[in-house]
């Protein structure tokens, strides 16, 4: 299976190569997948370091001892402030790995999906700590306040059932002696059709083709589930590199459009995200319509975006909105997920179709009052706010290093510009 924008690295090297920027940390609690938490303030203690310390000299000695070659690594994170500033427009509010989260408002409860909650952890040491992890396809926690979540248990998860084109061999082990697993489903999301079913959306791994990930959808009457899934995919573009990261929007007009990235990327020439090496290759962000059952396309797709220079080797996660001025946002990620270089950005039109013109000012980026790699985020309408969950990286003693916890915060939208605010 090759390594993907949401595949661990494999080297030391790459692991460690975080660069000059100082990201905040998590607080030290030990996650668990059946609760969520609210903002916490933490420091890392001492006696942390120093177990850090004398880990790293104990390995040192053992690799010199066995004639192994030590690979120093190139930099190393160094944590400044050890927590996120009262200030910061946002809230941590689910604290373990809960990437690439999917919102909806339903009748009075928010509902957020994301990836398997095996998906995407640089280095762990959780196996044999979480029973549950790499057990549900897609992950779901619940809210009445958009603050406080609880993540529903494995048996209650949504997906419980993939469509035969869906590869069993490349789902996630739910053996925890064995090192974290890569998850095979990634980037669930959810729309409620104008006839009151939800379709859920997934990128998957095809039985008959294990590099690539392609798009499904299942049809349920609650957001809850069951979902019953279609037989066969809605799109895999395999000679350019998979499908990837869908977001489905309901126009003002009841019209059904999928986004979706190709995933390029995975048919790049080496490097971060495997595309920073010369020639790289495009990742386009396609707009497709659909018919109104949301799993049969309509014509062809409109490409409405790609990766610039500026952007390194791609873009992806996109999120589209409208707003009453007739203005569509779209929001979407760019860089290397695992490292200090994924951002936040977003592009502004007056067509659904584009051209859309890029904002001059990143939204979120490495640094953002102490957030380290924050995007693939997922924007929805409440009344009159726009609210946000995105995701970023942390690292702590208990998971060893790179989960991504969610984050929430509100949008002040003035005309083309997009700040944040924090949420109430």
């Amino acid at each position: 299976m090759g390594v993907r924008s949401d595949s661990p690295p494999t080297s030391d090297e790459e692991l460690s190569d975080f660069g000059d920027l100082e990201p905040g940390l998590p607080h030290p609690d030990k996650p668990s997948n059946s609760t969520a938490s609210t903002l916490k303030k933490f420091c890392l203690p001492d006696r942390w370091l120093a177990a850090v310390g004398f880990g790293l000299t104990v390995a040192l000695i053992l690799a010199v001892s066995l004639g192994t070659t030590v690979h120093h690594p190139k930099k190393l994170p160094r944590p400044k402030t050890g927590h996120y500033p009262s200030d910061a427009p946002f809230r941590e509010v689910i604290h373990s790995n809960f990437p690439d989260p999917a919102l909806l408002h339903h009748n009075g409860t928010w509902f957020v999906y994301a990836s398997n909650n095996a998906a995407g952890i640089i280095h762990s040491n959780l196996h044999g700590q979480q029973k549950d992890l790499g057990v549900a396809n897609v992950q779901l926690a619940t809210s009445k306040n958009f603050l406080d979540w609880e993540i529903q248990e494995p048996a209650k998860s949504p997906l419980q059932e993939l469509p035969k084109w869906v590869s069993s061999e490349m789902m996630a082990s739910v053996d925890t002696s064995i090192a974290v697993p890569r998850a095979d489903l990634w980037a669930p999301d959810i729309l409620r059709r104008p006839d009151g079913k939800f379709v859920l959306y997934y990128s998957a791994t095809p039985a008959d083709e294990h590099s690539i990930h392609c798009i499904g959808a299942s049809v349920g009457n609650s957001p809850k589930g069951p979902f019953e899934a279609e037989s066969e995919p809605i799109a895999c573009h395999p000679e350019e590199g998979g499908t990837i990261d869908t977001n489905p929007f309901l126009d003002h007009n009841d019209t059904v459009y999928i986004l979706y990235k190709i995933d390029g990327n995975n048919r790049g020439n080496g490097g971060e995200c495997l595309n920073t090496v010369p020639p790289l290759k495009n990742t386009p962000i396609y707009l497709h319509k659909m018919e109104k059952d949301g799993t049969t396309t309509s014509g062809e797709p409109i490409k409405i975006l790609d990766r610039t220079d500026s952007d390194g080797p791609l873009v992806e996660a996109p999120s589209l909105i409208r707003t009453d001025e007739g203005i569509y946002i779209l929001f979407f990620s760019t860089g290397c997920t695992f490292d200090p270089s994924y951002t936040l950005k977003y592009a502004t039109s007056t067509n659904i179709t584009g051209p859309y013109t890029r904002a001059k000012e990143t939204l979120l980026k490495t640094g953002t009052h102490g957030l380290y790699a924050p995007g693939s985020a997922s924007i929805v309408r409440d009344g009159s706010k726009w609210r946000m969950a995105f995701h970023a990286r942390v690292f702590n003693d208990d998971l060893g290093g790179g989960i991504r916890p969610m984050y929430v915060a509100d949008l002040e939208i003035r005309d083309t510009e997009v700040s944040l605010v924090a949420p109430e």
